[in-house]
């Protein structure tokens, strides 16, 4: 049994005539009756009374209408199923990334995506950045957002961009209180660091370039505690005198409120983190994906652009004699 000879019989059924609908679905009489004539041979019954020009159903015709009605409508169902998924306009979208990236610049990306596109379900998965890597190679998860670079043959980054790793202290650290006569923070040197204890989260290879700086300043930093969420090390911070290294993103709103303070360097060249959209290489972007991808960057860019985080940045620049 085919969906031709079913749409056949149907559309006859319907219109009570072959021709009419032969017209209707684009095919040419002989077609149609051919077509009809196997489903009678299949079904082992005639399905139609013919009358000269005229039909009408049979008992056994009258009896399979609704279940052929039937089936056809789940074929639509399911070829509209299929459309909304190419189009992306349905079906699933599943998104890696750790908590912190998650909580500052995802939730507000997701909850635009699922305004445009209600009928897609979104899954969000977390775990760090290594994780989110094995998510996307095991198909866990369609698109990741990782700390990079990743270097890995099977997966192909789709979109990065670079923030500056800060050290940040609570606002009663000794370090935050050392001004030049105009106010300004002086900047720390490394050895100055070394004899710190850090609370660390790490990000990726940067967070460990700059360790290895100061393992070479001191063979032993003092190195007190390491987390695993970014929200920790801060609340940590503010209640203790450790300081951190955290991207600047992630300490915009608690550096506009004076709750951290970010510390300048003095003989340390700044240390930038790349944050990079991952998918495996062999498999299709899907347009939801691409919608992601397109609110993503769209995100970022004002994130960036704001004057709270634009502040932040140059107030970190500011030129040392």
């Amino acid at each position: 049994m085919e969906i031709g000879q079913l749409r056949a019989f149907v559309a006859a059924a319907r219109e009570k005539s072959f021709t009419h609908a032969a017209e209707i679905l684009s095919l040419t009489q002989p077609s149609v009756t051919a077509r009809i004539q196997t489903l009678e041979q299949e079904l082992k019954l005639p399905l139609f009374l013919r009358k000269g020009r005229s039909i009408s159903l049979t008992d056994g015709g009258k009896a399979f209408l609704p279940y052929a009605e039937r089936m056809l409508s789940v074929l639509e169902e399911a070829e509209e199923a299929v459309r909304n998924v190419r189009e992306g306009t349905a079906g699933r979208f599943t998104l890696g990334a750790n908590p912190t990236l998650s909580s500052n610049l995802i939730a507000p990306v997701l909850s635009e995506f699922h305004r445009e596109y209600p009928q897609v379900e979104i899954f969000l998965r977390s775990g760090n950045s290594g994780q989110v890597v094995e998510m996307v190679l095991d198909d866990v998860v369609q698109l990741g957002v990782a700390a990079g670079p990743i270097v890995n043959q099977e997966i192909r980054t789709l979109h990065s961009f670079k923030d500056e790793l800060i050290v940040v202290v609570g606002s009663h650290h000794p370090f935050a209180h050392r001004h030049d006569a105009e106010g300004n923070i002086n900047p720390v040197k490394i050895v100055e660091l070394t004899a710190q204890e850090f609370v660390i989260v790490r990000w990726g290879v940067s967070f460990d370039l700059f360790l290895s700086r100061l393992g070479d300043a001191s063979r032993n930093p003092r190195i007190s505690i390491e987390v695993g969420v970014t929200d920790t090390a801060k609340a940590m911070v503010q209640s203790s005198n450790c300081i951190t290294l955290l991207p600047r993103f992630t300490t915009v709103n608690e550096l506009h409120s004076g709750a951290l303070v970010e510390i300048p360097l003095a003989d340390i060249e700044s240390t930038n983190i790349e944050i990079c959209s991952i998918h495996r290489r062999d498999r299709p972007i899907l347009p939801p994906t691409t919608r992601f991808l397109e609110l993503w960057v769209n995100m970022v860019e004002k994130t960036m652009a704001t004057p709270v985080y634009k502040s932040s940045l140059e107030s970190s620049l500011t030129p040392v004699d």
